[in-house]
């Protein structure tokens, strides 16, 4: 008769078992959270629907992200509304972002080139457009080449993106001063790792063309005669866009633009971010909350003229220059 293995013995390599899982995924959590002493601070906020980064130096991105390969990034990932998740998926980067909670987490990007960022929580009907571009650049070494042009905001225009870069510091969702980069959703692939890391947007700017963007500094030209209001609530879909969503301006009039909203916008010609000659007419860049903007129209042709906001493509309307 065969002596029968006691009953302790399996609780006790069970309690193990348990113990060693529970100590393991310790490890790994704090691993996750508790970066290196050397990394850089990001702040990540998810928004209906789009991406934006806060950099420690001031420097404000919407819908991409520049950073440099082989530096330690810590990430505090947050979100305005909504719980959306943060998810970068070549570099098997998840984590939630949560209203009222910061959940960080850090990694180093050891690849430089073009890459996804998305939201893999569903967080309403345009959770399929929340995504950005991380670009990954390659570190030079060379930290002291800081620009020495900052004492004059300057702005640059390019097929698909804007780009404003003012001095100063400020926070996302405020007027403040800051480097703002947005990039439509609308443009962005699946994946294309392994990429030049390098912006394609043209940033030669094309002076007499664009509009005058007042954001950066939240004044308009005083003698501004139309003005055109972005209402509370139009980054909600269904909600009024522009406010008039259609305007008749004589050519040469100066249009007063106002964000009234809690979000960024702009107002760029075209009617869709997608189209071939969107942004070239006129675009205001970046607007941000209680901020605003100017557009001249005495370099836009007569006639009809749509246009849209780059970061809420939904949000459309039209101008009609006489």
């Amino acid at each position: 008769m065969g002596h029968s293995t006691p009953e302790w013995v399996y609780i006790g390599a069970v309690t193990a078992i348990l113990i060693w899982v529970g100590a393991e995924s310790w490890n790994i959590e704090h691993t996750l959270e508790y970066a290196p002493p050397n990394s850089e601070t990001v702040r990540v906020v998810g928004q209906q629907w789009f991406w934006s980064f806060q950099h420690a130096d001031g420097t404000q991105e919407i819908n991409e992200l520049h950073v440099k390969e082989g530096v330690p990034y810590r990430f505090e990932i947050v979100s305005s509304d909504v719980v959306h998740s943060f998810n970068i998926p070549d570099f098997a980067m998840l984590m939630d972002a949560v209203p009222g909670r910061v959940n960080t987490m850090w990694n180093i990007f050891d690849e430089p080139g073009e890459y996804l960022i998305e939201c893999r929580e569903y967080c309403g009907m345009l959770h399929q457009d929340m995504r950005a571009r991380l670009f990954v650049e390659p570190n030079t070494e060379n930290t002291t080449t800081t620009s020495e042009s900052a004492s004059e905001p300057t702005i640059s225009q390019g097929t698909g993106t804007a780009t404003v870069v003012a001095p100063g510091g400020g926070q996302v969702g405020s007027s403040g001063t800051g480097t703002m980069r947005v990039v439509e959703p609308g443009n962005i692939t699946e994946s294309s790792t392994g990429g030049s890391g390098e912006n394609t947007s043209n940033t030669t700017s094309e002076s007499g063309t664009n509009a005058t963007a007042g954001s950066a500094n939240g004044t308009t030209t005083a003698g501004a005669s139309v003005t055109l209001s972005i209402p509370a609530g139009a980054a909600t879909p269904g909600n009024p866009a522009y406010s008039p969503d259609t305007l008749t301006v004589t050519k040469g009039e100066i249009i007063a633009v106002s964000n009234d909203d809690t979000a960024p916008h702009t107002v760029t010609s075209g009617a869709t971010p997608g189209d071939a000659d969107a942004g070239q007419l006129f675009d205001t860049s970046i607007i941000m909350p209680a901020g605003k903007a100017d557009i001249d129209t005495s370099t836009i042709d007569a006639g009809e003229h749509p246009f849209h906001c780059t970061v809420h493509p939904f949000m459309t309307g039209t101008m009609t220059v006489q």
